[in-house]
């Protein structure tokens, strides 16, 4: 087995670091592009970390939003079904 002293084992080594360092970048780099957050050129691009925390924050906003929306359709399918008994109702004693 080869020593990690090989400068062949250690530039496979480093190229495989170095690879897997820029496809990590490129998808903070892609996450960065969608996420809402003021891009411009007086504005820094946001650090790993700060990208990470930022689209977790909006992943969490997002799944509160469809919970609540969620239940706003609930609530309107539960008026909904419960009016036309109003008005059949209001039907008969008008008759």
């Amino acid at each position: 087995m080869a020593s990690f002293g090989e400068p062949g084992v250690r530039l496979s080594i480093n190229l495989r670091e170095r690879c897997r360092m820029h496809d990590l970048n490129e998808a903070l780099d892609d996450l960065r592009a969608v996420i809402p957050y003021a891009h411009g050129g007086s504005v820094r691009k946001l650090s790993k970390i700060a990208t990470l925390l930022l689209a977790k924050n909006h992943i969490i906003m997002q799944a509160k939003a469809i919970e609540e929306l969620g239940t706003l359709v609930s609530q309107l399918r539960k008026q909904l079904q419960e009016e036309p008994k109003e008005s059949t109702d209001k039907d008969i004693k008008e008759e």
